[in-house]
């Protein structure tokens, strides 16, 4: 059962449309991951999903029911988080206050969810009293996770969750991307690394100049030589 549906989306900004006509689904408790080439379209996408971005034509659905139109903050409440790639934790604030402002709509007690969110992140439970700002790049990254899950959703949405991380921070995000997965979490996944991503992922799209132009299993595309010679650097 597919908890997101977007089917043939034409959006942009202003008059210039980015994508022209781009369908993917995400089943429940699905990795599904995003490639392709700068200027593809795919942050786009993710932006024209959470409401940030006006749909010019098309269709895009969440468990069923039509979010054309919705603002973040109504789709929020329907069980949808998104990660942005970049400015995705509050600087000035500590790893605790962010945490409490993504659950901005909550009026309930916050004790359980960030006892989780420490869990899976051990290294913020240690900085929890620390300003945001002093963290590293990868600590950041796992701050703004940590923050996207305070809601508890059902879909969330990540924007090149490895961008400008050292290897081995990167495969800690990586697993912990599983992690989140295997906790009952659906994924829609925009990533840079081609091959990692689509490892992990049950499905993958592969989106040019703003349309679909791939669509498998994560392990069919990785093993399509015309993917591989065009999108994964093979040979």
């Amino acid at each position: 059962m597919a908890i997101l549906e977007v089917e043939d989306l034409v959006s942009g900004y202003s008059e210039v449309m980015i994508l022209n006509g781009v369908s993917i689904h995400c089943g429940d408790n699905e990795i599904v991951s995003i490639i392709g080439p700068n200027g593809a379209g795919k942050s786009t996408l993710m932006k024209s999903i959470f409401g940030l971005i006006s749909v010019k034509q098309g269709s895009v659905a969440f468990d069923g029911r039509s979010i054309i139109g919705m603002r973040p903050n109504q789709l929020v409440k329907l069980g949808m988080s998104y990660v942005p790639q970049e400015k995705n934790v509050f600087p000035s604030l500590t790893v605790e206050e962010n945490l409490q402002m993504g659950a901005f709509i909550r009026n309930d007690d916050l004790t359980g969810s960030m006892d989780r969110v420490f869990e899976l992140f051990p290294f913020i439970a240690d900085k929890r009293k620390s300003v945001s700002g002093t963290l590293s790049g990868g600590g950041r990254q796992m701050l703004a996770l940590g923050r996207a899950l305070m809601l508890e959703p059902r879909l969330l949405l990540l924007d090149e969750p490895s961008a400008g991380l050292a290897p081995l921070v990167r495969d800690e995000i990586f697993e912990k991307v599983m992690e989140i997965q295997q906790s009952g979490v659906a994924i829609l996944m925009v990533e840079q690394n081609a091959k990692k991503a689509l490892g992990m992922s049950d499905r993958g799209y592969v989106l040019v100049m703003g349309k679909n132009r791939y669509e498998d299993t994560g392990e069919a595309l990785l093993a399509n030589p015309e993917v591989g010679r065009l999108y994964l650097g093979g040979a």
